[in-house]
């Protein structure tokens, strides 16, 4: 019952055309002439040399598939290798394997080719990217509606990850995804976010050719202070195709982001000139003058900048959120994100234990020196924690709760930078001095 080969592949050129070369096999299981147990026989995947690529692309319709000159593969066809020295040397296979032989085994392996078989997706399928993407087709997935396959599938990977509990994560993107045309999903992957509570959502407003005024409007009703967009689109070098391509800006940002929180820490702001540099960004589709910058940033959009010189890098911070406050701005909705992680994983062997004032403390001096690390670190200018009598009486108590309050005074970055120049006539003195 052990297999010992495997049929002619059929080819994937229709009778009618010219059939390609037939199929090759390994037939020996030698490397440099010497015998090498890793070499197996069968269907050759050396691509660079043969053309067995072909025979894995789709099938034509079951009427015109042909074998053409191609062979059934038959491992008893064919003699070991010297060097395998089972059961001796240079013999025919046989049908017999001795199961306690490793060598017995590994002599006896063989690659099949896979025909015929469907991955999920159309092979004719067009995936389209860049300016191509419309509401029915991104990368290949239908988003047009909530009914869509495609909408299903990125709910699917939504969800999956919706579990705090489960999956330790701070950050979505979903490149290609653009609010302007797949609104339902980017405004599912915001409430994931927001239902976590410790995520962060970098979101696609619009396409590659759409202009500050569209995506002004796009975003207008979008409220949310655990998601950010950006503007314009990106070029970067594809080093899979070796060739420049346009991409959307949450292509680049996670990486902007990361180098944030290395060399500093989730409550600095990821822009600006020594830590929102893009690198590997080529161009930018739209080079911004500084009103625009303004009128993006006004509309709770981070412009994407070039500088003489600098080269290309983020230069604003904001949130979505619509009302002013400090959770408009990305350093303090990470700081949050960053707090709120580290203390919900620290305190979590507190719960089921003893509502006393150990335990109290316990937490205490668990949340406070972290705190005083962040103030001193320039990520808060003041805290306080309270989590005594005062806050867990008798009736909290009663209930299994135990109850703590949390101050914090984040620090703001300095966005603005204004300077007053005055001239005075010789021999006046300075203010203050």
């Amino acid at each position: 019952m052990v297999p010992f080969g495997f049929r002619a592949p059929a080819s994937p050129i229709p009778s009618d055309f010219t059939q390609p070369a037939a199929a090759s096999y390994v037939t020996a299981q030698t490397a440099g002439g010497a015998y090498n147990r890793r070499v197996y026989f069968g269907f050759n995947y050396d691509f660079a040399t043969t053309d067995n690529f072909n025979y894995l692309r789709p099938l034509p319709v079951t009427a015109k598939q042909t074998t053409g000159s191609n062979t059934d593969f038959y491992l008893g066809d064919y003699n070991q290798a010297a060097g395998a020295n089972y059961p001796t040397a240079a013999t025919a296979y046989s049908g017999s394997i001795n199961l306690t032989s490793n060598t017995s085994i590994d002599t006896r392996k063989f690659i099949v080719p896979f025909q015929g078989g469907f991955d999920g997706h159309k092979p004719n399928l067009q995936k389209k990217t860049g300016t191509y993407i419309v509401a029915g087709n991104t990368q290949g997935f239908d988003i047009s509606s909530t009914s869509a396959a495609g909408y299903t599938s990125y709910k699917k990977a939504l969800d999956t990850v919706s579990n705090a509990d489960e999956f330790d994560i701070n950050m979505v993107v979903t490149p290609g995804v653009l609010h302007s045309l797949h609104s339902s999903i980017t405004t599912y992957a915001k409430d994931v976010c927001e239902d976590r509570g410790d995520a962060f959502y970098v979101m696609d407003t619009v396409g590659i050719d759409d202009n500050i005024a569209t995506a002004v409007s796009t975003v207008q009703g979008f409220d949310s202070n655990y998601t950010a967009t950006y503007y314009p689109w990106v070029k970067v070098l594809d080093f899979d195709r070796n060739k420049p391509v346009w991409v959307p800006p949450s292509v680049v940002l996670p990486g902007v982001i990361a180098f944030n929180d290395r060399v500093s820490a989730e409550w600095f702001a990821p822009a600006g000139l020594n830590r929102g540099g893009l690198t590997e960004v080529l161009e930018v589709k739209t080079r911004l003058t500084q009103t625009e910058r303004d009128d993006l940033y006004e509309a709770r959009i981070n412009p994407i900048a070039v500088f003489p010189s600098t080269g290309v890098c983020v230069w604003g911070q904001k949130t979505l959120q619509g009302r002013p406050s400090a959770l408009d701005r990305i350093n303090v909705r990470r700081l949050l994100i960053a707090a709120k992680k580290f203390i919900a994983s620290a305190t979590r062997y507190l719960v089921f234990e003893q509502n006393t004032t150990q335990t109290r403390t316990r937490f205490l001096n668990i949340v406070n020196p972290y705190l005083e690390s962040i103030q001193q670190r320039q990520g808060l200018y003041a805290f306080r924690v309270i989590m005594d009598e005062s806050n867990n009486t008798p009736d909290i108590i009663d209930r299994n709760i135990l109850y703590g309050q949390l101050y914090l005074q984040p620090a703001r970055t300095a966005e603005f930078i204004i300077l007053d120049f005055n001239i005075q006539n010789t021999g006046a003195a300075f203010p203050g001095a």
